[in-house]
């Protein structure tokens, strides 16, 4: 990127007259910066680092005193917003394949990708800014936010994932038995109604050269089933007659449908009042507007059952001092 598209995008003030014209890449960390870089200084204690690492440029929204006439020294207002520009100009000299993917199948591709060939953006924006000025020309980039792709200007390939030999043998409610690309898996952490979104992450992974493993395959966060003792406090797996399932609204309605199947116990569903909630099969539902609200309705002691709870997830719900103390924690849930 030549210095003066940098200084005319990020509408920052060029502070001494330095002998380079252009970056060959950009850095948001000091052991990121090479010979060439432009440091994005974040934390300016990092800035003597980027400069021995052979940073081209420094761009800071906080007030400084260049100390190298050779190095570009360029000041901006706002250094967030300033990144999501040199994104955009980054990406303009840069072409990179982005696909958006919905949250659930993201989830189980951060499980089981293996290999160089996808790069899976994190949420938190920097550490996603991070990732793309780290990839390749030939990696695919994949992110669950449509809102930060379309702030970085970022062109949305369409996803196409390769077919997947996926198969079903068996399942209980919470772990399914499958043949996946001529191999059997017994008893895996997968509910049966996740199985074709899992198989949807395998074939972008495969579509993207990259590789999968099975190793660390578990319930993902927008389906995970705890089981929990009458107080609501975690117990080992299958030891309970209760079970709370932290569920994504996003969900399929086959994940709603093998609630509702359960015949043998109770089972309910509690959706907070502001989530907007359609479903077509008929199911025993609640609302709730707060945590105090959610913990009445489940009711305590909690009567066996499996009870599916969207708009609070699992690491919110249970504070680990507080189970300990046997104390239902609800603070932070909203």
């Amino acid at each position: 990127m030549r210095l003066e598209n940098v200084v005319a995008v990020t509408g920052g003030r060029l502070l001494n007259t330095p002998s380079i014209s252009r970056f060959e890449t950009v850095a948001l960390l000091p052991s990121k910066a090479a010979r060439g870089s432009l440091f994005v200084a974040l934390d300016p204690a990092g800035i003597e680092e980027a400069l021995k690492n052979g940073a081209y440029g420094i761009i800071t929204d906080k007030q400084i005193t260049p100390t190298d006439d050779e190095v570009a020294w360029i000041e901006v207002d706002n250094l967030s917003d300033t990144l999501v520009k040199l994104l955009r100009l980054w990406l303009v000299v840069n072409h990179r394949k982005f696909i958006y993917t919905q949250q659930v199948v993201m989830e189980f591709m951060r499980m089981v990708a293996n290999g160089h060939g996808a790069v899976l953006l994190p949420k938190d924006p920097m550490e996603a800014s991070e990732k793309i000025l780290a990839s390749t020309a030939g990696q695919t980039i994949f992110c669950d936010d449509k809102g930060f792709l379309d702030k970085i200007g970022a062109a949305i390939a369409p996803a196409e994932p390769e077919p997947v030999d996926f198969t079903p043998i068996s399942g209980k409610i919470f772990e399914s038995s499958f043949i996946l690309e001529g191999s059997y898996h017994q008893n895996a952490p997968l509910a049966c109604c996740m199985g074709p979104l899992f198989a949807e992450a395998v074939g972008l992974l495969k579509a993207a050269g990259a590789g999968y493993t099975l190793s660390h395959l578990e319930h993902t966060p927008s389906f995970k089933p705890v089981f929990v003792d009458s107080g609501m406090r975690a117990v080992e797996w299958g030891s309970s007659e209760q079970v709370l399932i932290f569920a994504d609204i996003s969900l399929p309605n086959s994940c709603y449908e093998q609630l509702n199947l359960i015949k043998w116990t109770r089972s309910k569903l509690f959706v907070p009042t502001h989530i907007k909630f359609e479903c077509d099969i008929k199911i025993a539902m609640e609302r709730y507007d707060t945590a105090s609200e959610l913990i009445d309705r489940l009711g305590s002691p909690l009567r066996p059952g499996f009870y599916m709870i969207v708009g609070v997830g699992s690491d919110l719900f249970f504070d680990t001092n507080a189970v300990t103390n046997g104390n239902f924690e609800t603070k932070g849930l909203f």
